[in-house]
C-alpha cells in the first residue's frame, strides 16, 4: 500500500518512509513505516473543526503529526499513550496579548516578561500567542531565543511594534513605537520593520478618538505596503465607521468591539469582505465578573498561572465598593457588546479568540478560556468557539497545529467534554508541545 503524504510537509522524511503505510482514516498494516522513536496517541476523541470529535489515533514523529488513522496494530514499535476516551483539542492561541505580564489593581504588576509568560501559559494549554505591541527589540530577541529552542514555551508571534500617529494610542506607555504621518513615512518605516520579520502588522486607526490618529490615506498605504511584504494586518479600532474604513482599504483583521449598537450593515459587510474580527470580550466585559462573580477567580487553573496578590487585588474591599453601584450599568453595556458580536457570528464573520491580556480584568493564559466561555454566552457553539481559539487562529497565522498529518503536534488532552460544557477546556490532563508532554496533571 502506498502512503499518501503531503510532499511539501514531509520533504525531510527519507524516501523509504514514503513507500509504505496507509492514508488517513485506514487501519495501518505496514509496520516498517514506523520507528521506535514515534509516539502514538490512542483511544482519544480528537477535535476536527468540521466534524467535531472523532475517535482517531495519531502518530507523532519529531514534533509533527506523521499519521492520523483509525486504529493501531499491536506491532507498533514506538511509545503508546492511551488517552482512555479523553478529549483532545489543538493548542490554544491567543490572538491579542501584551506579554509583559498581568495588571494587578492596587499593587505592583505581575510582570515577569515575555519568556516567563510564554513558559507559564503552557499550563493553560496555550501553545501560541500574538503580542500586539511591546518593546520591539526585546520581542525580537525573545522570539529568536524561543524559536532557537533555548526555552520551552508557547510559540511567540508578534507585530513587534505598533503603527500609529504621533502621540496616538500606543505612544502613551513610554515604549518606542512606529509613528507615521505620510505615505513616505509608511514606506520607510514598513521597509525597515520588514527586515525584522514581524508575524503580523498592528495598525492603530481611530479617527474619532481623543488621541491623534493616522489618516485614512496613511491607513490605506499601511495595508497596501503590508500586503506587498506578505504580512497580514490587525487594526485596533474604536468606532463602527473604523470597521467600514478597514474593509474599504482591505485590512486583514480588526480587534475590539466598538461601543454602542452595531449598525445593520456592518455584519454583512464584514462577512462579504472576509475581514476577521478579534473581539477581545474579556478586556471589554469581564471586569464585572472579576469583581462580582467569585467563581471566576476561584478557578483552580488561575492558581497555577498568577500570584495570589492578583486574585486578592480584585477582591479588595475598596475596589468592590468603588464599582458596586455600577454593576447594572456594566451589565447593560456588556449586553450591547454581546449583541454586536452575536450579529457578526450570525452573519458568518470569522471570529478569532484574543484577550488583550496585560490589561485590567485579564489573566495571561486563563483569559483564553474566559474568552471561549463568553463567546458561547453570546451564542457561539462550543465547537465553533474551540475552532476560533485553535484551528482558525492557526490558519490566520499561516501555521499548521493540531491533529492532521503535517500539523505541528501542539495539542491539549482534556478530562471532560468541552462540547458538553466549554468550561471543561480548563480540565487539562496533558499539554503536548512540539510532540513533547510539557504539562501532566494527575
Amino acid at each position: 500500500m502506498v502512503l499518501l503524504v503531503n510532499l511539501k510537509s514531509f520533504a525531510v522524511i527519507a524516501l523509504s518512509f514514503l513507500l509504505f503505510g496507509c492514508s488517513s482514516g485506514q487501519t495501518e498494516t505496514k509496520q516498517n513505516v514506523y520507528s521506535e522513536q514515534d509516539t502514538a496517541y490512542v483511544n482519544g476523541k480528537l477535535f476536527d473543526p468540521m466534524n467535531g470529535f472523532e475517535n482517531k489515533t495519531i502518530v507523532v514523529r519529531e514534533g509533527i503529526v506523521f499519521a492520523k488513522i483509525d486504529a493501531l496494530s499491536d506491532e507498533f514499535p514506538g511509545k503508546v499513550i492511551d488517552l482512555q476516551g479523553k478529549w483532545g483539542i489543538p493548542g490554544l492561541i491567543d490572538m491579542h496579548t501584551h506579554s509583559f505580564g498581568n495588571f494587578i489593581p492596587f499593587a505592583k504588576n505581575d510582570a515577569p516578561g515575555t519568556q516567563a509568560v510564554s513558559e507559564r501559559i503552557l499550563k493553560a494549554g496555550v501553545t501560541g500567542f500574538v503580542d500586539l505591541f511591546g518593546d520591539e527589540q526585546r520581542l525580537i530577541d525573545v522570539r529568536a531565543r524561543q524559536r532557537n529552542g533555548e526555552f520551552i514555551g508557547a510559540d511567540i508571534y508578534t507585530s513587534l511594534t505598533c503603527f500609529t500617529a504621533p502621540k496616538g494610542h500606543c505612544s502613551e506607555y513610554g515604549i518606542a513605537t512606529r509613528t507615521v504621518t505620510s505615505v513616505a513615512d509608511v514606506v520607510k518605516e514598513m521597509t525597515d520593520l520588514a527586515k525584522q520579520k514581524p508575524d503580523v502588522i498592528k495598525i492603530v486607526y481611530q479617527p474619532s478618538d481623543d488621541q491623534p490618529s493616522i489618516s485614512k490615506e496613511v491607513f490605506a498605504e499601511l495595508v497596501k505596503t503590508s500586503e506587498q511584504f506578505g504580512i497580514k494586518t490587525i487594526v485596533h479600532i474604536k468606532a463602527w465607521q473604523d470597521i467600514r474604513d478597514a474593509v474599504e482599504v482591505g485590512a486583514s483583521a480588526v480587534t475590539h468591539v466598538p461601543r454602542g449598537e452595531i449598525p445593520m450593515d456592518i455584519p454583512a459587510l464584514m462577512a462579504k469582505s472576509g475581514i476577521v474580527m478579534i473581539p477581545t470580550l474579556t478586556v471589554h466585559t469581564d471586569f464585572v465578573n472579576f469583581l462580582f462573580d467569585p467563581a471566576v477567580l476561584d478557578a483552580s487553573l488561575i492558581k497555577e498561572l498568577v500570584p495570589e496578590a492578583l486574585i486578592s487585588a480584585y477582591r479588595h474591599s475598596d475596589l468592590i465598593a468603588k464599582y458596586k453601584d455600577k454593576q447594572t450599568t456594566f451589565k447593560e453595556r456588556n449586553t450591547v457588546t454581546f449583541s454586536s458580536v452575536k450579529a457578526m457570528i450570525d452573519a458568518g464573520v470569522r471570529i478569532l479568540v484574543g484577550t488583550d491580556a496585560g490589561n485590567w480584568n485579564t489573566i495571561q493564559g486563563y483569559s483564553v478560556h474566559r474568552e471561549m466561555k463568553l463567546l458561547t454566552d453570546v451564542g457561539m457553539t462550543p465547537q465553533h468557539a474551540i475552532a476560533s481559539a485553535t484551528t482558525y487562529s492557526a490558519n490566520f497565522l499561516g501555521i499548521l497545529s493540531g491533529f492532521n498529518e503535517g500539523d505541528s503536534a501542539n495539542f491539549i488532552i482534556l478530562n471532560a467534554s468541552p462540547i458538553k460544557d466549554i468550561m471543561n477546556t480548563q480540565r487539562i490532563a496533558l499539554v503536548i508541545k512540539n510532540g513533547n508532554v510539557v504539562v501532566q496533571n494527575d
